[in-house]
């Protein structure tokens, strides 16, 4: 499986957004890899990344395009 496939299915499976340091920990990659495969899959709209205090991350689904 590529490693945007397993990155976008973690984070799908989770009920909100997590942090990149906390992401990375769990998928034990260091955080500049995980960021440039979060920055391909938010430019695909597969995942929603927002810069604040730290970093979060969030997968898009279907409930989000639903009315």
């Amino acid at each position: 499986m590529h490693p945007r496939e397993i990155v976008y299915k973690v984070l799908a499976t989770k009920k909100r957004a997590t942090s990149l340091k906390k992401l990375s920990s769990e998928l034990d990659t260091p955080m500049p890899a995980l960021l440039q495969t979060l920055k391909k899959l938010e430019s695909e709209g597969l995942v929603e990344i927002s810069f604040g205090s730290e970093i979060k991350v969030r997968a898009k689904t279907l409930g989000d395009y639903a009315d």
